[in-house]
């Protein structure tokens, strides 16, 4: 049997699941290789199996794309999906601790769930993997940060790809409110979890000097002083940013930086380093002393300099509505980013960098992991018609849906 998936027919995505290919026609893709104009996608028992003039002529399920387009499932890079239900309901919070123990030790993809009604409410909107990050409680060390996917049974990828740290005048604050203060407090972390590493045995015996942090702590710190996990520290103001390189160079130690508003001020210091960046390119209101040099155009002098770009979005709207990371995105394109590299940010630089199953590209052979989009990707009015996640066509369901979909009718009647 064949179908032709129309917009009006979308509610029967679920009940096609099962078809075995998939073929859509003449849609526009964005590929890493570039864009590929009113070109057909064939799609075999959940991989990408021909792209263009080779794709059969055929399939289960025929899709008319033209005017649409396709992009790889989208990533938000900052992200606490599944570790929060409601903001207000402390009961509801996990991604950050008020224990003083409990500081790079916090694995919030433990208490991960995949039943939140926040994930099909963005998973519809073409999202199909978060980036966890928790947040600072009484530490510059926030904890452990995870990669999951929203498909059919939303799971925990990786659940430690990183350790998080907040050298953002929040963070600072709790180290005492300086700087100078804090950086103390962060070189001794460090120092005590590598003499930690190199002294575990004696150490667990309790023979060594005052650690400032609990044995889980200096535990969770050791890949990260040992070179292989990445420390990734949100921070802002330009100086400070420079200080967290030269520390990151001094210790050794694999980067990622996030947020970073004044990131264009030291976007050659960063390329030189090599050091990517997970920034929210709508963010640019000087509203604290670190943000002053906060721009619109940050996205494009970063990438301008050669820095590898991630994006979240928007502002404190990156987990209940995290999908929005594709206006932000559409906004950095805006102000003077490539289209090409404002799509890579939210699909294979993330993919790649923190090894997800699925490349974040449109390629033969690739499981297909993306989305048709009802027209420009980047386009506020375009929505989302098909999401496949790890070769799963994605039920367009979600509570929001559904509440709509109940009041209309009442109103129809």
């Amino acid at each position: 049997m064949k179908y032709t998936l129309t917009l009006l027919a979308l509610t029967l995505v679920s009940t096609l699941a099962t078809a075995s290919s998939i073929l859509i026609k003449d849609a526009d893709i964005y590929a890493s290789s570039g864009l590929l104009v009113k070109t057909n996608l064939y799609i075999k028992n959940g991989k990408i199996s021909a792209i263009g003039a080779q794709s059969p002529a055929t399939a289960d399920l025929e899709i008319q794309g033209l005017g649409k387009s396709i992009t790889a499932g989208l990533f938000n890079s900052s992200t606490q999906l599944g570790t929060v239900e409601v903001s207000a309901i402390e009961q509801t919070v996990d991604f950050y601790s008020e224990n003083e123990t409990v500081t790079a030790s916090l694995r919030i993809a433990d208490v991960f769930n995949p039943r939140s009604t926040l994930i099909p409410h963005n998973r519809v909107h073409g999202l199909t993997h978060g980036l966890l990050i928790p947040e600072s409680g009484t530490h510059l060390f926030a904890g452990q940060v995870a990669l999951v996917q929203l498909g059919n049974q939303p799971k925990v990828i990786h659940p430690s790809l990183a350790v998080a740290l907040d050298f953002t005048e929040r963070g600072i604050s709790l180290m005492g409110g300086s700087r100078a203060a804090a950086l103390v407090q962060l070189r001794q972390a460090l120092d005590d979890a590598k003499d930690f590493s190199r002294n575990r045995k004696a150490a667990l015996a309790g023979d060594h000097r005052d650690y400032v942090l609990s044995y889980a702590d200096l535990a969770a710190l050791e890949p990260v002083v040992n070179g292989t996990k990445p420390l990734l520290v949100r921070t802002n103001r330009a100086s400070d940013i420079s200080v967290i390189l030269e520390l990151a160079k001094n210790f050794q130690l694999q980067l990622i930086l996030s947020s970073a508003l004044e990131g264009w001020m030291v976007a050659d210091e960063i390329a030189k380093a090599q050091v990517p960046v997970i920034i929210d390119p709508i963010h640019n209101l000087p509203n604290s002393y670190e943000s002053l040099g906060a721009r619109l155009d940050n996205a494009k002098l970063l990438a301008d300099a050669g820095v590898k770009l991630l994006f979240t979005g928007m502002d404190w709207h990156n987990t209940h509505n995290a999908y929005l990371v594709r206006q932000s995105a559409g906004n950095a394109v805006a102000n003077g980013l490539d289209k090409s590299v404002a799509i890579a940010a939210m699909t294979t630089n993330p993919a790649q960098l923190f090894n997800a199953p699925v490349t974040g590209d449109i390629a033969i052979g690739d499981i297909a992991d993306l989305v048709l989009w009802g027209g420009d990707p980047l386009e506020l009015t375009s929505e989302a018609e098909l999401v496949m996640i790890e070769g799963e066509i994605i039920p367009m369901k979600s509570r929001s849906l559904q509440l709509r979909d109940r009041y209309f009718d009442r109103l129809k009647q």
